[in-house]
């Protein structure tokens, strides 16, 4: 029998290989290479393949090259314990649990089938591949070192949420445990975590296992916790994107993680987004996604964001949508000051507009009643015509030029000419050009006195001439802001 004992004390039944006192699961690498040569491989695999169609499923302290797991069907886990792995595929599986503890994996990839969870603990993966599984409980890697983790199409496929249970805290207002959680925690040397990143291992993989019918898709979880991630360090990796997040529906929450490179989140639809003690070394990069918050995460989350985000380098929104305008609000101020800090206010504009704009849809949200209503609605207006409409909220020191051009030149000698408002030594105007030189004298208030209003058109010369000198106060001081800070 093999001289191998598992941790229970039970020693393994084995026949041990010709020259060894452990069978070829058991026996390690270089001294099975020494026995067998390069045929200990093909012993390994066999043996292995073996003892899975014979229905074992736990492994302790086992030796393999490679091993492929394909269409495995057991009420038991497949579990892998202080064990060494070059290459395990796992392919189309049905079991309750797949289980590494304390195991030394070079590379790890589950494709499709259906688990109740996955956990990883103690164990150490260079690469770490899921790829569409499907899972009815929860999956959990944590406390291990993994250099690649590259999750793809993973989707929750348990029970959804069920009303309050009698006793329960939901009853009280609290919210209760999230069921479909994906738990990346305590893991170190890591080098990128890609969630529904594309890569070239993937695409090989599917092609050498002939799985055509494999399709991309989205990830969907509970949530995704993300906490306490070392990162390694090397220069190399600082200016690569180290966490990508990409087509993701479900709560995301970061937690204690200093991250030395980018972070990007595009086509998502990310639901109450948490970071507590983070800090990017880089960029963040957010696109095409959708962020939705509720009221509590409004009230508790929202207001601390700014204290518990770090990004040292650039804020990069684009094209993404908010369920409320509040969180919209203070994430393009984040982007606005990442941007002002570079000296980049050109860019910082873009985003103080965007910010703007939000906070004007905070101030409809405020119900009122009566006069106050009216207040604020005239208000609201006034806002929206001269700040938004005329400069940008002080953004756009052409649309003030554009804007009094139109209508010193075109609007008031209309009216003018139209109304026959204006006279002069020689009668009425007779024609659109003394209306529009009388309109650019009214506008710059100059006011040579050989043409004047009458009638209706002392009204418009009023406007103008208050118009004037407003654009004018306008245009300079967005002239200044723009070019001389």
């Amino acid at each position: 029998m093999c001289e191998f004992v598992y941790s229970n004390g039970r020693k393994c039944r084995l026949k041990p290989l010709e020259g060894s006192k452990y069978c070829p699961l058991h026996v390690p690498y270089d001294e099975g290479e020494r026995i067998a040569g390069d045929e200990i491989r093909n012993i390994k695999e066999e043996t292995f393949r073996r003892r899975i169609r014979e229905g074992q499923t736990y492994y302790e302290g086992v030796y393999l090259y490679s091993a492929t797991v394909e269409d495995l069907k057991a009420a038991k886990p497949l579990v892998f314990k202080n064990s060494h792995v070059r290459e395990l595929i796992v392919i189309n599986p049905d079991l309750p649990s797949i289980t590494l503890y304390g195991t030394t994996v070079e590379r790890l990839i589950i494709v499709g089938g259906v688990v109740n969870t996955i956990f990883i603990k103690n164990s150490r993966v260079f690469g770490l591949s899921l790829v569409n599984v499907n899972f009815r409980e929860s999956l959990h890697i944590r406390d291990s070192t993994v250099r690649y983790l590259m999750i793809t199409g993973v989707q929750y496929r348990g029970e959804r949420e069920k009303e309050a249970e009698t006793g329960s805290e939901e009853e009280y207002g609290e919210r209760g445990p999230i069921k479909g959680k994906l738990e990346i925690s305590n893991l170190r040397e890591v080098r990128r975590i890609g969630i529904n990143s594309d890569y070239p291992l993937v695409r090989r993989i599917l092609q050498e296992n002939n799985l055509k019918g494999i399709r991309r898709r989205s990830v969907r979880v509970g949530q995704l916790v993300m906490r306490n991630v070392e990162f390694d360090t090397a220069p190399r990796f600082r200016r690569q994107v180290r966490v990508s997040v990409s087509d993701f529906s479900g709560i995301l929450t970061m937690e204690n993680m200093d991250i030395f490179g980018h972070v990007e989140i595009s086509n998502s639809r990310i639901r109450l987004p948490e970071f507590v003690h983070v800090r990017i070394r880089s960029n963040l990069a957010i696109r095409s996604s959708h962020l939705h918050s509720d009221r509590v995460w409004n009230m508790t989350v929202l207001p601390n964001l700014p204290l518990e985000l770090t990004v040292e380098g650039f804020m990069i929104i684009e094209n993404c949508t908010f369920s409320t305008p509040g969180m919209e609000e203070l994430f393009y101020r984040l982007a606005r000051t990442s941007w002002e800090k570079s000296g980049d206010f050109e860019r910082a504009d873009q985003y103080y507009y965007l910010e703007m704009l939000a906070r004007r849809k905070v101030k409809t949200l405020v119900k009122r009643k009566g006069v106050r209503r009216i207040a604020q609605l005239v208000e609201l207006g006034f806002e929206w015509l001269f700040a938004d409409v005329i400069c940008k909220y002080g953004t756009d020191w052409k649309r003030p030029i554009l804007i009094w051009l139109i209508a010193v030149n075109v609007i008031f000698p209309v009216l003018f000419y139209a109304t026959h408002s204006v006279s002069g030594v020689g009668g009425t105007i007779k024609n659109l050009l003394e209306a529009e030189y009388f309109s650019v004298v009214t506008a710059t208030t100059l006011g040579y006195g050989d043409y004047h209003p009458v009638g209706i058109g002392r009204v418009f010369a009023s406007i103008e001439a208050l118009f004037g000198m407003f654009m004018w106060a306008v245009f300079l001081t967005v002239f200044a802001r723009k070019y001389m800070r």
